[in-house]
């Protein structure tokens, strides 16, 4: 590809075809500068980023871009829960904001005014943070793309997000909790038997409700969190868990080992008492055999557990803001109050990044170091009442 450089009044243009487009050629011509070298450096520079990808981008809007990002990059290569966030995030904040700009004019103003504004409204911190993120990705991936040189985000403050402090319960809270339920009725030892699972393994709700008997050892006292079932957009479907460290096998107690044996017998007979009527469960024409379902054999609605907990919540004497999730963060609060350290509990929760567990569960880190400082202070006083 070749190109030519021209005077026009006082300015020095370059000039470059770039072939046929809607029935017609077409060329690029820009002001190059105010000498012909100048001209000349500029038409090599523009030939060399055309050749290798950049896209002539003035009439493209940011609108545009986003919605063809989100609809042929990130539903196709992303978890439809993913994609579902940004396409929240794309339609509520973004395009009403920054859509109607052209991609190549957006710039940092134009992004901090989006985030103040946003702010104005009253919503959380996480979600500013959030509007932010989807917006950097999305502009990464237009310079990976080569249709934008730089990304106008780099050039602006990212947002801070309130620390996150995780509500628990203590262990007679849960068991207050537990004792609500009268295990004589179905539906009531079912959840009974789902808190206790979440209570010691510390699993996502969509793990919980992905669980299936053959992914259970009991010989080795072992089971496989290797399914996650997503409620989405009005349906649930199948899923892989979180992330790629999500997928992990997490060794059980007895007891709750005891529990699930127990319970296996009680769903056996469930489906000799139904036989044909027993309902079967399928997700892409692939039959799953759920370890928690109800007494039909149908499986449990992920929402079902939200719901349950907050209604026994309400029951119980317990004044916290505490949702379902939170036996999650119950579990790992437990694990770090008996010594256990964070490299284990990261893995066992299957958090991608160790400084995610650190930054969650920090308030307990302090009341280990306490506990440290008081054990590195009583050596140091004992030396000095030896030394006496």
């Amino acid at each position: 590809m070749s190109g030519y450089v021209r005077k026009r009044g006082k300015k020095w243009y370059y000039c470059f075809d770039i072939g046929m487009a809607d029935g017609s050629r077409k060329r690029i011509e820009r002001v190059g500068g105010v000498t012909k070298k100048e001209a000349q450096d500029s038409l090599r520079k523009a030939l060399t980023e055309y050749e290798n990808g950049f896209i002539d981008s003035k009439s493209l809007t940011v609108g545009l871009y986003i919605i063809d990002w989100l609809e042929n990059f990130v539903k196709e290569n992303r978890k439809l829960a993913t994609y579902y966030r940004y396409k929240g995030i794309v339609n509520k904040y973004l395009i009403p904001s920054l859509g109607s700009l052209k991609l190549n004019e957006l710039r940092p103003i134009h992004i901090e005014k989006m985030l103040s504004d946003s702010k104005k409204t009253g919503i959380k911190s996480a979600t500013v943070e959030f509007i932010y993120t989807v917006l950097n990705i999305t502009l990464n991936r237009a310079k990976f793309q080569r249709i934008i040189n730089w990304n106008p985000c780099e050039s602006v403050e990212r947002p801070r997000k309130e620390k996150f402090v995780a509500n628990v319960l203590t262990v007679d809270e849960f068991y207050s909790i537990l004792s609500l339920l009268n295990i004589a009725i179905y539906k009531d030892y079912v959840f009974s038997v789902a808190l206790q699972i979440v209570l010691e393994l510390g699993l996502r709700r969509g793990e919980l409700c992905g669980l299936e008997w053959k992914n259970v050892d009991f010989e080795s006292n072992t089971i496989k969190i290797i399914n996650n079932i997503n409620f989405t957009n009005g349906k649930t479907y199948m899923s892989t868990p979180k992330t790629l460290e999500s997928k992990r096998i997490l060794y059980i107690s007895d007891g709750l080992k005891k529990i699930l044996r127990e319970y296996k017998l009680v769903q056996s007979k469930n489906k000799l008492f139904y036989g044909p009527r027993a309902i079967k469960n399928y997700y892409d024409s692939i039959e799953y055999d759920f370890i928690l379902t109800w007494e039909t054999g149908r499986k449990i609605h992920p929402m079902y557990y939200t719901n349950r907990f907050g209604k026994l919540l309400k029951e119980s004497s317990i004044v916290k803001a505490i949702r379902f999730h939170d036996i999650r963060h119950t579990n790992a609060t437990l694990l770090l109050s008996q010594g256990v350290d964070f490299k284990t509990i990261q893995s066992r929760l299957g958090h991608s990044n160790i400084n995610t567990t650190l930054n969650i569960y920090s308030h307990v880190n302090l009341d280990m170091q306490k506990d440290a400082v008081n054990k590195l202070s009583s050596i140091i006083n004992g030396d000095k009442m030896a030394a006496k």
